[in-house]
């Protein structure tokens, strides 16, 4: 037995890269998604190259050569 069926129209959903709650929003200097507004402070208290360790989970992080 198959399913058989034509790609979804629907968007697919966009999770939070701290909480993994679907994420409305994205951080425009990290490019972070987060959930809410305690998310985005804590975003914003991230060093340096932590938000590329975030990024790489999700496998939307920059190679720099």
């Amino acid at each position: 037995m198959t399913i058989e069926a034509p790609p979804s129209v629907i968007p697919p959903k966009k999770y939070c890269d701290v909480t993994g709650l679907e994420a409305p929003y994205v951080d425009p200097k990290s490019r972070l998604r987060y959930h809410n507004v305690e998310v985005y402070e804590l975003i914003k208290t991230f060093g340096p190259g932590v938000d590329q360790i975030y990024l790489s989970l999700r496998g939307a992080h920059t190679t720099l050569k």
